[in-house]
């Protein structure tokens, strides 16, 4: 019986036909293994971002609805595009949408989640010897309305489909070649980490290592799916995401991540707090909206640190909810970014806070403010300082390249 593996190509891996031809050969390869291969493809390069700019010259507040129509049309050109190209090398292959390839999602558009998938029809083309080409990012609501996962959708996709066909793993080929302690993009002395647990993973993600969505970890880690992020342009190994994180031996910190375009919503006077955090959190969480919410100490007031693009969207959610929740004003804070040493166990560990704002304080990065969590502690800081953050950070918690090779001698 034939194994199913399912390979996720993302937007820089298809930004050409002549990278779509390559990564047909990666296809081609995994099939030729013995393996039935589906393959789920973002919209090639910056399709997405064309789409974006179309509606700007249209309208300033388009419907979500209308939004995830047009998006969803940037993946139906790939996948259509990728089947032709293993079908001229002599492949069977079809593609799918994804309302074609069973994905239902809840209604939340632009943001939805991933509610069930139907593999009959999938696995009855891979029966019939046909490598599935599946749109990444979307999927069709209960009410029969095109909807779309938001950023990191693909990957998303991806894991979902591996996990309900029991994949015998799902390979991630994306621009860079695997998982690093931080964005090399920023920080040169970065090192690719090997092999990470589902755990380790989702922390990072969560917390805004951009290379692997938090929710696709999520999918794989329910079913045991392993995840391998590796390169579309490079050959070599990339980084195997499984198992469960170790509990003895390992460094308190496994990586630094920021987020570039962050914006603090202060909400002041608030009545009952606790209870009002709780009710935010909730509400937020109701509408896929990802925020951290700290307690101002001294004062009855609330931090909101939310995606630039977002923002606009609590605003309106807490402005709706002001009588309820009896605050008297908001005050909002834009250019800023948040900058997080990760690991397992943090808060127990007071010693990383403290270290933390000793090597900001050292090197006159300006911090706005300071939160933990059970795997963060994160600082606010200028955008214009986020890069030197992170930087020194990384070298503060001896996560250079050089230190972490001396390390493992």
């Amino acid at each position: 019986m034939s194994t199913v593996v399912v390979q996720k190509f993302g937007g820089t891996s298809v930004g050409s036909t002549e990278r779509i031809k390559r990564m047909a050969d990666r296809v081609i390869q995994e099939k030729e293994k013995g393996h039935d291969v589906v393959v789920v493809v973002s919209a090639m390069g910056k399709t997405t971002d064309t789409l974006v700019k179309l509606v700007s010259d249209i309208t300033s507040e388009p419907s979500k609805r209308e939004m995830d129509m047009l998006l969803s049309t940037g993946e139906q050109v790939t996948i259509s595009l990728l089947t032709m190209a293993l079908q001229q090398q002599g492949v069977e292959a079809i593609s799918f949408t994804g309302w074609q390839a069973g994905i239902r999602t809840d209604s939340i558009l632009g943001n939805a989640h991933i509610q069930s998938i139907d593999t009959g029809r999938i696995l009855n083309e891979l029966e019939n010897g046909q490598v599935v080409v599946v749109a990444g990012f979307q999927g069709v609501t209960e009410g029969g309305d095109i909807s779309t996962l938001g950023r990191g959708g693909s990957d998303i996709t991806a894991a979902a489909l591996a996990s309900a066909l029991k994949a015998d793993r799902c390979d991630i080929y994306t621009d860079v070649d695997g998982v690093y302690t931080s964005d090399p993009r920023y920080v040169p002395n970065a090192s690719k980490i090997p092999s990470l647990s589902y755990e380790d993973m989702q922390n990072l993600a969560s917390m805004g290592a951009g290379v692997l969505h938090p929710r696709a970890v999520k999918h794989a880690k329910k079913y045991g799916i392993p995840l391998y992020i590796k390169s579309s342009f490079e050959k070599g190994r990339g980084t195997m995401i499984h198992g469960k994180a170790k509990q003895t031996g390992f460094p308190p910190v496994i990586g630094v991540t920021f987020e570039v375009d962050i914006n603090r919503l202060e909400v002041f006077d608030c009545k009952n707090i606790e209870g009002f955090q709780e009710a935010i959190m909730c509400e937020l969480a109701s509408h896929h909206i990802q925020a951290d919410v700290y307690k101002q100490s001294c004062r009855d007031s609330l931090s909101l640190l939310v995606k630039e693009q977002e923002h606009q969207e609590v605003l309106t959610i807490l402005e709706r909810e002001k009588e309820n929740w009896k605050y008297s004003r908001i005050e909002r804070k834009g250019g800023l970014s948040k900058v997080s040493v990760i690991g397992q166990n943090i808060k127990s560990q007071p010693a990383i806070k403290m270290e933390m704002c000793k090597v900001l304080l050292e090197n006159a990065v300006r911090v706005k403010l300071v939160g933990e969590s059970a795997i963060s502690v994160t600082a606010v800081v200028e955008r214009s300082q986020v890069q030197l953050a992170a930087e020194r950070l990384h070298t503060g918690f001896g996560l250079d390249y050089e230190a972490v090779m001396m390390a493992s001698v």
